[in-house]
């Protein structure tokens, strides 16, 4: 039986720009501004989406080395192979829905970035923890969703939280499945799922590149640039644990733990760090 079709009015909410951690001045943060490295044609844009593939890697092995050997293997490939699959990545996922743990940020206000009531918001959120959220709405509900897992994509207004998640919510202007009634439905039950979860500190950990090192010390709040509103917990990867509690030169300890490699997408962190 055919999904019935769901009409939408025009949301004020569109998504922003997406922002790319190794396009942001990390040094030097604005409220409301990125600082744009602009591109050359020696340097082409390069996808860093985690495929459904890698990341069912990860779901499937979280304290494993089987996510890093995915990303290692896809790494070495020649780099017109590489470009070419993550060029057929991003094609088969540009029409997915964006979402951002901004959304459901409690110390945000409608005007900054939430889009959930203010009792559905929660502390925290990650973008790892809206991964398991998205397949507890498709496993709780008899709906394989197609999840796309983006680690080092931001919004522009929570720059200290990279990662966001891609999911499909409609295909051809048509829901894909009456489940689901539309994008804000998928919001409310995403919302439900972080409120029963609470992010913790070992949330933190569900999402690390292999050799990534855990901070020696245990976590240390983040400092806080004047201005802004930066979550208690962060991934592991925040340019704001910088200093705080991971060491200073953390992606090269990384890279050393990878013999020398970062994963698609993350060479430009070393510039930005």
């Amino acid at each position: 039986m055919a999904n019935p079709r769901i009409e939408e009015v025009s949301d004020p909410d569109s998504d922003p720009e997406e922002m790319d951690l190794d396009a942001f001045d990390f040094a030097r943060p604005q409220q409301g501004a990125l600082q744009q490295h602009p591109s050359t044609p020696d340097s082409p844009p390069e996808s860093s989406q985690m495929t459904p593939q890698a990341l069912q890697a990860i779901l499937q092995q979280p304290q494993t080395g089987g996510p890093a050997n995915f990303m290692q293997q896809h790494q070495q490939l020649p780099q017109q192979e590489r470009l070419a699959r993550e060029h057929a990545a991003r094609e088969q996922t540009k029409t997915f829905q964006c979402i951002y743990p901004l959304y459901f940020d409690s110390t945000r206000s409608r005007a900054e970035g939430r889009r959930v009531a203010k009792e559905d918001a929660v502390a925290n959120p990650l973008a790892r923890e809206i991964v398991d959220a998205l397949q507890w709405v498709g496993n709780s509900r008899g709906l394989p969703l197609k999840i796309v897992f983006e680690p080092d994509k931001g919004h522009p207004r929570d720059w200290a939280n990279p990662g966001r998640v891609r999911v499909l919510v409609k295909e051809e202007g048509r829901a894909v499945s009456s489940k689901i009634g539309n994008k804000h439905h998928l919001y409310k039950l995403v919302a439900e799922y972080l409120k029963q979860h609470p992010t913790t500190e070992e949330s933190a950990m569900k999402y690390r590149f292999g050799g990534m090192p855990v901070p020696k010390e245990g976590f240390k709040p983040p400092a806080v640039p004047r201005g802004f509103k930066i979550g208690g917990i962060l991934p592991l990867h925040s340019p704001a644990l910088s200093g705080g509690g991971v060491s200073d030169n953390f992606m090269r300890d990384m890279m050393e733990g990878m013999g020398g490699q970062l994963p698609p997408g993350m060479e430009g962190m070393m510039g930005a760090l």
